[in-house]
């Protein structure tokens, strides 16, 4: 009778099923030692912002988020006399603003899936009609992912607010890190400023390290806005 499978072949099968072990064994204990992804490392969540605008009023006196950080009732987000935002139970959300019984008072930052909101934060209005929100942390196509992970639009130009000057945007966050506060412009509908040297009660803490990867070019000197740069995204 012939022989189907010869030593050489079980040998080669041994020797690749050793290999195998071998390796899970290593990156067993690779993760063993780096704490297996249970250590101080954390991911913050990223959240595409849809729509701002002021929060007038809201429908339901009663609205709160539980400790599930889910919305336990329905409500509407009144904006104005022909517009509202529904948020519905069990909606995801943060109430970031003290003042949310006061009309006015607070802004409504939404993710939205057609109309429907996904995800929303209520932070305090700013003055002229913009939202004082968190450092950014990142550019890019557009779009501002700030350092508490909510992504939104930028204007080309953002006005620098600063006592001192800087060549560039990359020479401004390497001096301020996340001490500074994105404003957003709720006619634009985009990040229009940054203030250096103050920070949203919200903010989260700067990490140790930072994974910026915010460039620009230097000021152009034929920008007509004083105090400004230009800001372009990584490559």
């Amino acid at each position: 009778m012939r022989q189907i499978f010869s030593v050489r072949f079980f040998a080669a099968v041994g020797a690749v099923v050793g290999l195998f072990f071998l390796l899970t064994t290593i990156f067993a204990t690779s993760e063993a030692i780096d704490g297996g992804g249970g250590g101080e490392t954390t991911t913050t969540a990223l959240h595409k912002v849809d729509f701002v605008d002021q929060v007038s009023s809201v429908s339901n006196a009663r609205f709160r988020i539980g400790a599930d950080g889910l919305t336990d009732g329905d409500t509407d987000l009144v904006i104005d006399a022909s517009r509202a935002v529904r948020v519905a139970a069990g909606t995801p959300g943060e109430i970031l603003c003290p003042g949310l019984r006061r009309p006015g008072a607070c802004a409504v930052v939404a993710d939205l899936l057609g109309e429907a909101v996904v995800w929303f934060a209520l932070v305090p209005m700013g003055s002229n009609n913009t939202v004082r929100l968190p450092a950014i942390d990142t550019l890019e196509a557009g779009t501002a992912t700030l350092v508490n992970g909510w992504q939104v639009p930028f204007a080309p130009v953002l006005d620098r607010r600063c006592e001192d000057e800087f060549v560039s945007y990359r020479d401004f966050r390497e001096t301020f890190g996340d001490n500074f506060t994105s404003i957003y412009d709720i006619e634009d509908r985009r990040l229009s400023a940054v203030e250096c040297q103050v920070k949203v009660p919200y903010a989260p803490e700067p990490t140790t390290t930072t994974s910026t990867t915010i460039t620009a070019a230097a000021t152009d000197p034929t920008d007509p806005t004083p105090g400004s740069t230009t800001a372009a995204s990584t490559p």
